[in-house]
């Protein structure tokens, strides 16, 4: 493969590696050329070669995955891809990169890198099991789990016992985040699960990765406090589409309950026997108490807004005190070994981060607050190209952004402007190659009620429970609210001859493998559950969606964006809130038809499609799915496909 870095005939080469002739075929059963897969690799070849940014949407069905990774292999440069998702990470490590070694580069390496949440971390773990929390349930059982799986793990990834006794709060009792580690000074690091995760990257080729870790990545280094990921000369994005969400968390500044009970937690745990520390911490936690107190009160019912000039202004005294607090306790710890090191550098990075969040620049940051839980204050940018620019662009120009829902139309500029990429950016729309004509149909209930009425969950209800029957169950039911989720699964409650999922009632992964493996079922979930999903064939063949998905125009991103638009000129409903929603509606689409003999309903409870005038661009994205308003047409679409087999 290494021909392809003496030619600039990037065609003849995409060609080559995955056309008609390609050794891929002596590995794969069934294999033929796929025209947009050769198309979209001569592409990335040449954005590599070239360095200029590209930007791909690949239909699904495109094959991006090996578009991307054939000439990132040929390449000979250190390349990160990074995945939205860990059923993509894994599928690209587990099966399409050991492909692409068997049948193109036999001399290719790779790596997986996790963040460090991932990862047993020795040092917390001998301290639980010395001094063991029995506050914690399940901990003797958890214990047991671990101790032989240590002996025998390659790489110490919890991963490998999640489900098996070791729930999210006893991981996390084992595991660090980014302010418990303590990096290079640990005594222990010389055994440590991440360090040798970062060696293995360090010489890998690939280094598979997620959007959150190479973000983290970019902070670290744009502040000068180290890096998370070796060194690389080009980066792959893969499910792009979320990039610009997670770049507005690695952007921001979050102050919560809960980061500032863990470090007291931690601290009184390092820290056993010095009674200044002790109380200095109880000071911390008195001013705590008052200040996001005070702050949930000024959110009131809602449970999440902006906070205005006024508002933070009124919360200063609160939180002048917090930060007194925090100083305080950050100069009482003794500082004569690592761990309290450690600590007092996270006390002080919590009163910056508190000092930060109180101040935004109108028009470029946002200060909001939430109360889910514990409540939380937080600082986020408007928009996160410039950061961008600075961080990533002005280093590096290998940037490959793919996914298979990137444009609302056939319009790649939007999403290009929403990363602030270069103007020399080149785009890309590959088709997929299957047929949404033949493949898909389109619901739309006339008559509904409005979805401000509330009569609108009942007729919901109802229409669920007609089209399970055409679709033999096999469904997602997905709501745009939690509210909504609530009140029509109570109506469905004993109406389905299904097993019926709702969202909350397991994690994620796994009301997705009870889904198929109790196949036919029915899942009720939020319209955010869709994200990352693969269950291709018969599983899934509807997808039915309460309301068109806009985001709420409270939430305070959602706001200041839209406000942005508008002192520009520009509606902030029509270019924001309209594309978003068509966005959301084709991944959904897209989670439907994942091989070329799948068959589904995309069914929209809302009126709105057909009645207002924003409802033709909808409609118009979502071409040459064909649309019906007659429950006999969703009968016959169903009627064709062969009898599910037991």
């Amino acid at each position: 493969m290494t021909e392809q870095a003496k030619s600039p005939d990037d065609a003849s080469w995409a060609e080559l590696m995955l056309g008609g002739g390609s050794p891929l075929a002596q590995f794969i059963e069934g294999f033929a050329p796929r025209p947009g897969q050769i198309d979209m690799a001569a592409e990335v070849s040449k954005a590599l070669r070239q360095q200029v940014p590209l930007v791909v949407e690949a239909g699904t069905g495109t094959g991006k995955t090996l578009a991307y990774l054939a000439p990132a292999a040929a390449s000979g440069l250190k390349v990160v891809v990074s995945t939205g998702t860990r059923t993509l990470q894994d599928q690209v490590q587990g099966k399409e990169l050991p492909l692409l070694r068997e049948a193109l580069a036999p001399d290719l390496t790779w790596a997986v890198l996790k963040g460090r949440t991932n990862y047993l971390c020795r040092r917390r773990y001998l301290g639980l099991a010395a001094q063991p929390d029995l506050s914690l349930p399940g901990l003797n059982s958890a214990l047991s789990l671990l101790e032989p799986w240590l002996e025998h793990t390659p790489g110490g990834d919890l991963d490998e016992v999640r489900g098996q006794g070791l729930g999210p709060a006893l991981a996390a009792e084992v595991s660090t985040n980014s302010e418990q580690c303590l990096g290079g000074r640990c005594p222990l690091r010389q055994d440590c699960f991440l360090m040798e995760a970062r060696r293995r990257a360090a010489e890998a080729q690939i280094v598979v990765v997620n959007h959150h870790l190479f973000l983290a990545d970019l902070v670290l280094r744009a502040g000068g406090h180290g890096e998370a990921l070796p060194r690389y000369q080009a980066v792959v994005f893969d499910e792009a589409h979320i990039l610009p969400e997670v770049a507005t968390q690695a952007f921001g500044v979050s102050l919560s309950q809960q980061r500032l009970s863990l470090l007291l937690r931690d601290l009184l745990r390092e820290i056993v026997g010095n009674a200044q520390v002790a109380q200095a911490a109880a000071q911390v936690d008195t001013a705590g108490k008052g200040f996001f107190g005070k702050l949930r009160r000024t959110l009131g019912p809602g449970g999440r807004a902006t906070l205005s000039p006024e508002e933070l202004a009124r919360l200063a005294p609160a939180g002048g005190e917090l930060q007194e607090a925090l100083d305080a306790l950050a100069h009482s710890l003794p500082g004569d070994d690592e761990v309290s090191e450690a600590l007092a550098q996270r006390t002080q990075a919590l009163a910056l981060d508190l000092e930060a969040a109180a101040q935004p620049v109108a028009g470029h940051s946002v200060a909001w607050a939430e109360a889910r839980g514990g409540a939380s204050l937080h600082l986020s940018p408007v928009e996160v190209g410039p950061h961008l620019q600075e961080a990533l662009y002005a280093h590096q120009g290998r940037l490959v952004f793919t996914s298979a829902t990137l444009a609302a139309t056939d319009d790649l500029e939007p999403f290009c402007r929403r990363l602030g990429l270069p103007p020399e950016t080149r785009k890309k729309i590959v088709a997929s190659p299957f047929d949404p004509a033949s493949q898909a149909l389109l619901y739309v209930p006339k008559g509904m009620p409005d979805p401000g009425d509330g009569k609108f969950p009942g007729a919901v209800a109802q229409q669920v429970v007609r089209l399970l029957e055409h679709s033999r169950g096999r469904a997602f039911v997905l709501f745009t609210s939690h509210r909504n989720l609530e009140a029509v699964s109570q109506l469905l409650e004993g109406q389905l001859p299904y097993p019926v999922l709702v969202q909350g009632q397991a994690p994620r992964l796994e009301l997705l493998a009870r889904f198929v493996e109790d196949s036919p079922s029915v899942l009720l979930a939020t319209a955010s559950f869709w994200q990352g999903v693969d269950v291709p064939g018969p599983a899934l063949s509807a997808v039915i969606v309460d309301k068109l998905p806009f985001a709420p125009p409270d939430d305070p991103l959602v706001a200041a964006r839209c406000r942005r638009l508008e002192e520009e000129g520009q509606s902030g409903f029509a270019h924001l809130l309209v594309p978003e929603a068509i966005l959301s509606l084709k991944q959904g689409l897209g989670r439907l038809l994942r091989t070329p003999t799948d068959r589904g309903l995309l069914a929209v409870l809302d009126g709105r499609l057909i009645t207002k005038g924003y409802g033709r661009r909808f409609l118009k994205a979502l071409a040459p799915v064909p649309l019906t308003h007659d429950l006999a047409e969703v009968a016959a679409f169903f009627a064709l496909e062969s009898e599910p087999q037991d």
